[in-house]
């Protein structure tokens, strides 16, 4: 098969993108209303994309939905880990307030909250959802689950080992019919609007790296092709011991053994890409591309061996900052924004676009007024949460990022992401940073006030006198 140029490919789809200047701003009627195809990837950091700027990773499909749409820089998952991440897509709640902290703790129809499926079939939505769910089931049509608000397309297909429960988790076997169901779904006659999610497991597949045979094969022969280490790889000293208990399982691999991880986990993004490019292509083929509002994101990145360490569940940006484009009516083209959004957002933003009344328990905002280029008054700081051993809580500001743990030592961690993107000096204990500092625990103390979050009982910061306080206090 004919390969082609990477740019002619980017030329190509912001063609058929290009279809979205056509569409009016506001909500249509009831027989106009728009589609919604929301595209995902699982384990995907915010930077591991061509379009921002990565040039040792191929994403063709994903740059040309950013040349039509709006790229979020500063986009944060709630919870770097799949299920409390998902939900809060899927709710625009904060995992606490779902009492999901973990992978096994998730089943999202028992917690008696509206969904974004629930709202979109009953204002009349075809709703189908191809791929991971993770709510609890990670793919319910394997095991005849359901998805509340969605139809759930089968996956499995003819392939041999969809019904071989280690194979089915991988997202080399299961992506493909994933885009299969989806691109089935879209070219089936549509006689209301619809609202598709079509959810890819890559890159999540470097979990499995060092386990897996097919992934070790796709290194190349000449070590010269390899990706240089993440410059914070070895940014390890002073690490909180919440931390740093995580460290040494990684602390003996070479730098070698790290390019090698990174350049796999790259070319599982590259798969992903492929597929999210067929999905594409069958919404221009169908004709649908006029109608459509696209979004897409990614429940959580990784590590990517940044401080040592991999996969997720910390809150430093390579597991907590993760991709979001918006392409919709009235989008200025190719913009890169700034504003501080959330996974919280998601849910907000389509109902906004689809004319359906938002419940007032939402904790997110739509971002329709950014998307469109309008100004608004916007927030000042997004929150991220995870329990993974020590529970932990982030505030990150336009300048800063905030880390406090629940105990261990040196529990605090304060960076200036402008002037240290990879988060290797701590300041904390900067004297001239006091005020800040205590900003940002304000910041913190409020949220935790306002959503009631149980960690405001547990976690004490600051130094000295400080250190009898709660942070709600």
């Amino acid at each position: 098969m004919k390969r082609i140029a990477r740019r002619d490919f980017i030329r190509y789809m912001a063609a058929v993108w290009g279809a979205f200047g056509t569409l009016h701003a506001a909500p249509t009627p009831e027989s106009k209303r728009p589609n919604v195809l929301f595209l995902m990837t699982d384990q995907h950091y915010a930077q591991a994309l061509g379009a921002a700027g990565n040039s040792s990773v191929r994403t063709p499909a994903l740059d040309a939905l950013a040349t039509r749409g709006v790229r979020f820089e500063k986009s944060y998952c709630t919870y770097p880990l799949c299920c409390p991440g998902r939900a809060s897509l899927f709710t625009s709640r904060m995992p606490h307030e779902l009492g999901i902290y973990g992978n096994t703790d998730a089943e999202l129809a028992e917690k008696g909250v509206p969904t974004l499926g629930e709202l979109f079939r009953e204002a009349g939505y075809d709703t189908a959802y191809a791929g991971k769910w993770h709510l609890k089931q990670a793919y319910p049509t394997f095991k005849r689950g359901s998805i509340p608000g969605f139809t759930a397309l089968p996956i499995a297909g003819d392939d041999p080992h969809a019904q071989d429960k280690d194979k089915f988790g991988k997202g080399l076997v299961v992506d493909p019919n994933t885009a299969d169901a989806a691109n089935a779904f879209l070219r089936k006659p549509h006689a209301k609007p619809f609202f598709l999610v079509a959810s890819f497991l890559n890159p999540h597949d470097i979990c499995e790296y060092g386990r897996c045979a097919e992934l070790t094969a796709m290194l190349p022969a000449d070590p010269g092709l390899l990706p240089p280490v993440r410059p914070n790889t070895h940014a390890v000293d002073g690490l909180p011991s919440a931390l740093a208990a995580l460290k040494p399982k990684n602390q003996d691999r070479s730098d070698r053994e790290w390019r090698e991880y990174l350049y796999v986990y790259e070319r599982l993004i590259e798969k992903a890409d492929a597929h999210i490019g067929s999905v594409m292509e069958t919404l221009r083929q169908t004709g649908l591309a006029e109608s459509t509002i696209v979004v897409f994101t990614s429940d959580h990145g990784e590590m990517m061996g940044s401080h040592l360490m991999t996969t997720k569940e910390k809150l430093y940006d390579e597991a907590a900052n993760v991709p979001l484009i918006v392409a919709a009516p009235g989008v200025n083209p190719r913009v890169d924004s700034t504003s501080l959004v959330s996974g919280l957002d998601v849910m907000p933003t389509l109902l906004d676009y689809a004319g359906i009344t938002a419940p007032a328990t939402l904790r997110g905002r739509s971002l329709r007024a950014l998307v469109e280029g309008r100004r608004v008054p916007w927030r000042d700081a997004v929150f991220a949460e995870t329990v993974s051993g020590t529970e932990a809580r982030m505030v990150r500001t336009a300048r800063y990022k905030y880390i406090v743990y629940s105990e261990g030592s040196s529990r605090e961690q304060f960076f200036n992401l402008e002037s240290d993107p990879g988060e290797t000096r701590n300041l904390a204990g900067d004297p001239s940073l006091t005020q800040e500092v205590e900003r940002h625990r304000a910041l913190l103390r409020n949220w935790v006030e306002e959503t009631r979050d149980p960690f405001g009982k547990m976690a004490r910061v600051g130094n000295g006198k400080d250190r009898k306080r709660h942070i709600n206090e």
